[in-house]
């Protein structure tokens, strides 16, 4: 992961990302911060509920608390980056509004533009975007923009996801995914170096115990 501010100096971060669909096709994520010493074993455990809503724990290891994450803190940054803690969970389709308003080519592709509303008064209340904007490739179905508007809906941040790669058959996985915050003129680069599929990863390693154990 690098981090590059206005002015065009970096930082780097090294992570590692476990994922697990569960028996009723919900997503489970753990992350833990490798690098540098600063951060290490900074985790984040996120666990996606029913209602297209999700649960967040955050783990510092300086005050080794693991502290909840509410609806309302989603909207801020995630230790530091462009994504915001609601960027981190998988596309939660049972928040938004959904409505196809045109096709357009996009980076050479034939592509659906999709704009994406929160779907409650309270998720509009909770989320720091009040619009998103999805291109998503007609052949594949591989998103490949997208842009979050802010509650005056001014432009915010852009998405844009590279390196696409074949796993499990034919689905698609992005092996980079660059976020812009447009407004500060910061960016952050989350680079895949290694995937394992299949790894036998159960769910109870998806636990606040395995969040607070240290590097893995």
């Amino acid at each position: 992961m690098r981090l590059v501010s206005k002015l065009g100096s970096e930082k780097l971060r090294t992570l590692s990302s476990y994922t697990l669909m569960t028996a009723n096709d919900r997503h489970k994520v753990l992350l833990r911060f490798l690098a540098p010493p600063d951060i290490a074993n900074t985790g984040l455990l996120v666990w996606e509920s029913g209602d297209g809503e999700d649960d967040q724990w955050l783990y510092l290891p300086a005050t080794r608390k693991v502290k909840r994450i509410p609806a309302s803190g989603k909207k801020n940054r995630f230790m530091g980056t462009d994504f915001a803690h609601e960027d981190m969970r998988p596309e939660a389709l049972g928040l938004y509004t959904y409505a196809l308003v045109r096709s357009e080519i996009m980076d050479g592709h034939d592509s659906f533009v999709i704009e994406a509303r929160p779907a409650t008064p309270e998720h509009a209340r909770d989320s720091g975007y009040s619009l998103r904007t999805l291109w998503i490739r007609k052949d594949s179905y591989v998103t490949v923009k997208i842009e979050y508007y802010d509650k005056a809906g001014r432009l915010l941040k852009v998405l844009t996801p590279r390196r696409y790669v074949n796993v499990l058959g034919a689905a698609q996985r992005a092996d980079e995914m660059e976020m812009h915050d447009v407004q500060a003129g910061s960016r952050t680069i989350m680079s895949v170096e290694r995937r394992t599929l299949n790894s036998g990863l159960k769910e109870n390693f998806f636990t606040e115990v395995e969040l607070t154990r240290g590097s893995w």
